[in-house]
């Protein structure tokens, strides 16, 4: 307990899933989180949950493929909480299809928010750590940026886009005490997939068994990863993917 005591954490797509659960974990670890979700009441009951336990927590409601809405996220952190040490990217959309199948309107709504809206969120962020001295960022990438599956182009490109931009930050920022890492989820087992479910004949027992560890993950076991790339643990660490996929990957 206690290793992001006195640290402020902007956590994206922290309504629920990976990033609620890294919310929570944060919070218990010390830190002041701002839980940043484009769904607003789902967020303002995370930030409630978090303060019932006797967190500090606030939630702002942000679409981050908005530039404008992005800087108003760091601007009300500030405001509330003073600084920024902390920014866990993770909002994330899975739209499911090819290249001769899928519409335009799915590829740009995929990049806008998994790359470009993870591009507001460090360009605009990296100053307010700059101001605090340096600082973390941890993008949730996954597996899928490194390798090709069926039917996810647009998703496995903006997260193989992920894996680099997290490697090329990490060189631009370790001069100004900025670590930049990134962990790749394999299948966990959240709503977030439900895409991949209604368009494809794959059930749960099917790709337990495709898994070495023989089960989906939980977004508790992804948590603690982030967790540790953000805290001085992890002092000497940037530029690093943290794969955490039950072994799935390495019978690739």
């Amino acid at each position: 307990m206690g290793r992001l005591k006195d640290k402020v954490a902007i956590v994206t797509g922290s309504a629920s899933g990976i990033g609620a659960a890294t919310a929570k974990l944060f919070a218990q670890e010390g830190a002041k989180v701002v839980i940043a979700d484009i769904k607003a009441d789902d967020a303002n009951k995370q930030a409630a949950e978090i303060c019932d336990r006797g967190g500090e927590a606030i939630a702002i409601p942000v679409d981050i493929s908005d530039c404008e809405q992005v800087k108003a996220l760091y601007e009300q952190t500030i405001t509330a909480f003073g600084k920024l040490n902390i920014l866990h990217c993770n909002a994330g959309v899975l739209v499911v299809g090819s290249a001769d199948i899928s519409d335009d309107d799915s590829w740009h709504k995929t990049l806008a928010v998994n790359l470009t809206g993870q591009y507001y969120c460090v360009k605009y962020g990296i100053p307010k750590l700059k101001e605090a001295g340096g600082g973390a960022i941890v993008i949730t990438t996954s597996i899928s940026g490194m390798m090709g599956d069926p039917d996810l182009m647009a998703y496995d490109t903006s997260k193989g886009g992920l894996i680099n931009l997290t490697r090329q930050l990490a060189v631009d920022y370790a001069k100004d005490g900025i670590r930049v890492n990134s962990v790749s989820p394999g299948w966990i087992d959240t709503p977030f997939n439900d895409p991949v479910y209604e368009m494809t004949p794959l059930d749960e027992s099917s790709l337990d068994a495709t898994i070495p560890l023989a089960r989906q993950g939980t977004p508790e076991e992804i948590a603690p990863a982030v967790l540790f790339l953000a805290s001085d643990e992890a002092s000497y660490i940037t530029g690093h993917n943290l794969v955490v996929d039950g072994g799935l990957t390495i019978k690739i």
